[in-house]
């Protein structure tokens, strides 16, 4: 079976995963603050709106983990640098993977870019929360299936040292266009824009996982948690 053949998908309806108001607001920089009326009103509107449209997809697969001097062998692909081979110490395998809130809700945001900037921020601030929740939902699946070898966090291209180039080979190996709809530009931008692709390493032996915002070093991040403060 070749390793295409391997990749395994994943498809959630838009009513299995809620965003949370308080991860919108802080995307959109309130960190620490309450929205006034107008902004919480058009919030809510954005919100039902893009449930109508999102569809939650992905594709990803289980892959060998083998650290070299020079990066990561995942035997489908080759990762270069040290971030990634240090954050996958004792880990013999690792899921590698990809996931969008698909074309509808990008071709959304677009159009209220021409006719309302301000609803096109509030967009834009839940698709990033919506993808990024449906990532940890992919994570809590993956802990339950590998249950008893603890996951690291999820490490994406242009981390660290990991290049933005191992897009393509990742993205290659998983199929993402056929498997979950997701491209790639000549930029290395993924298409939909709200996709994220990701390595998650696989126990047993290393550190603990860090979870959120606690496994990041930027103390000054916009975008922190306030509660990880």
């Amino acid at each position: 079976m070749s390793v295409r053949e391997q990749v395994g998908t994943v498809e959630l309806p838009a009513e299995s995963l809620r965003v949370p108001r308080t991860e919108v607001f802080r995307y959109m920089g309130l960190r620490g603050q309450k929205p006034d009326g107008a902004l919480a009103a058009l919030t809510e509107s954005c919100l039902s709106a893009f449930g109508r449209v999102v569809r939650y997809r992905a594709c990803y697969l289980v892959l060998p983990v083998r650290r070299t001097g020079g990066g990561v062998d995942f035997g489908a692909f080759f990762a270069a640098g040290q971030s990634l081979s240090r954050h996958l110490e004792g880990c013999g395998r690792a899921v590698v993977f990809a996931a969008t809130t698909g074309m509808a809700a990008e071709l959304q945001r677009r159009r209220a870019a021409v006719v309302s900037p301000a609803r096109a921020l509030v967009l834009e601030a839940v698709g990033t929360a919506a993808v990024e929740g449906f990532c940890d939902e992919l994570c809590r699946r993956w802990e339950k299936e590998f249950a008893g070898c603890p996951l690291r966090t999820r490490f994406s291209p242009g981390y660290g040292d990991l290049p933005l180039a191992v897009q393509k080979p990742l993205l290659g190996c998983l199929d993402s266009g056929r498997k979950a709809g997701i491209t790639l530009t000549d930029s290395l931008l993924m298409v939909p824009q709200k996709s994220v692709s990701a390595i998650v390493g696989i126990g047993p032996e290393g550190g603990a996982p860090l979870r959120g915002c606690e496994g990041c070093g930027r103390q000054d991040c916009a975008f922190r948690r306030q509660e990880d403060l």
